[in-house]
């Protein structure tokens, strides 16, 4: 029976001792964050508003066109004509109205490519922290399995309780379970990863980020500044909308009329102006008025909610790396008191519980000190945020837990 169950961890440490190939390339999160540039379909995609709103800058930028008319009352007259309405008096007020605009959707963008950029570190920390995952459990279904295998062929032997033999085997069927979950979760991230990455290597290995140094959060904010752009510009629009005195359309053309043989020609000038008698924009500048004032209430929504957010994320985002550093250092003695357990069950002066309990406590550390790092990265990944503005380590610089 344990020569069947030993038969059976072939294709796992098959797997496992892959290590033994030649390496696999590896990809740090700088390289892995380079793909992000602005040509990526992703940030492409978000460029449209900012041209958009660009153009409304032109169109309030434009003069209105001349109309040219030709009237023939046949046979008495002629008229050749040109008019033009003459520049508005609010056409200042809204190409900077427009201005702020393509302020506050560039300020946007800013905000959609650092959310990018967040979804891709995070798309990497998980397939990072996944590997590493993988890796420790392979080191330990590799160090059970062997020590399994081994007493299990003294069972047969008669030269150890085949009991002791036995739970070595479920130790090592649960240990091959978790490490086929693993496996799955790693596969998934790199999926995701290479979705995003496309011309990484196949066999590209992440390596695990570094976790800098905590940074204090000043300064604007991309989300504030558009706020604020947008606030202006309602300002301004309300400002033109008050401008609702209409300016005169000019005409100017010659005339000649005809009565038989004779004929008279001269210059004709003419002025149409609109009076604002009944309708002077009321319902535009109770929209303008509108409009400012939810710009007001957003910028002021805003500065209180990053504020608020800033406040506490430094002190959490500290406290996760001191706990993470302290668990890290405890685990340097991991190896040292793995092999001194099995050293002693080896010479008899330790049970196969006692054994058991000491592989159970050190994964547990090891999977405890990769959970805060997982957390620590996603922290770092919420000030990132919450600064508005890329906060990365030098390249090449490497954490491994």
């Amino acid at each position: 029976m344990y020569r069947f169950f030993a038969a059976g961890l072939v294709p796992v440490l098959t797997a496992v001792v892959a290590g033994a190939q030649p390496p696999s390339p590896a990809v740090t999160e700088a390289e892995f964050l380079s793909v992000l540039k602005d040509t990526h379909p992703a940030l492409a995609a978000r460029s449209q508003d900012v041209a958009t709103v660009r153009a409304s800058v032109v169109a309030a930028s434009l003069l209105d066109n001349p109309s040219v008319a030709v009237v023939r009352e046949d046979p008495e007259q002629t008229d050749l004509t040109v008019s033009w309405q003459l520049p508005r008096a609010s056409r200042r007020l809204e190409i900077e109205s427009a201005e702020q605009d393509v302020e506050a959707a560039e300020a946007r963008f800013l905000t959609d490519a650092l959310s990018l950029r967040l979804n891709l570190r995070e798309v990497y920390a998980g397939w990072a922290v996944a590997t590493a995952r993988r890796e420790h459990l392979a080191v330990q279904v590799r160090r059970v399995a062997e020590l399994a295998g081994r007493e299990s062929a003294r069972a047969e032997k008669g030269e150890t309780s085949p009991l002791d033999a036995h739970r070595l085997a479920l130790a090592t069927s649960v240990l091959k379970a978790r490490w086929a979950f693993a496996e799955t979760a790693v596969l998934e991230a790199r999926s995701v990863a290479h979705g995003w990455a496309g011309a990484l290597p196949a066999d590209a290995v992440p390596v695990l980020p570094e976790l800098p140094a905590p940074v204090a959060l000043e300064g604007d904010h991309p989300r504030l500044a558009a706020a604020v752009a947008e606030l202006r510009a309602a300002e301004l629009a309300l400002q033109a909308a008050g401008r609702f005195l209409p300016t005169p359309e000019v005409t100017a053309g010659w005339q000649r009329q005809t009565a038989g043989a004779a004929s008279v020609d001269g210059p004709l000038l003419a002025l149409t102006w609109s009076l604002p008698v009944f309708r002077r924009n009321q319902a535009g500048i109770a929209r303008a008025e509108a409009r400012r004032l939810a710009a007001e209430a957003r910028m002021e929504s805003v500065r209180r909610e990053i504020g608020a957010e800033r406040s506490g994320a430094v002190e959490a985002y500290r406290r996760l790396t001191e706990a993470y550093a302290e668990v890290s250092a405890s685990l340097a003695s991991n190896d040292k008191t793995v092999a001194g357990a099995l050293a002693a069950f080896r010479l008899g002066e330790a049970a196969v519980t006692d054994l058991l309990e000491t592989l159970r406590s050190t994964a547990e550390s090891e999977s405890a000190a990769l959970d805060l790092y997982e957390a620590a990265l996603a922290a770092h990944r919420n000030l990132e945020r919450l600064a508005g503005r890329p906060l990365f380590p030098e390249p090449g610089e490497t954490h491994a837990p």
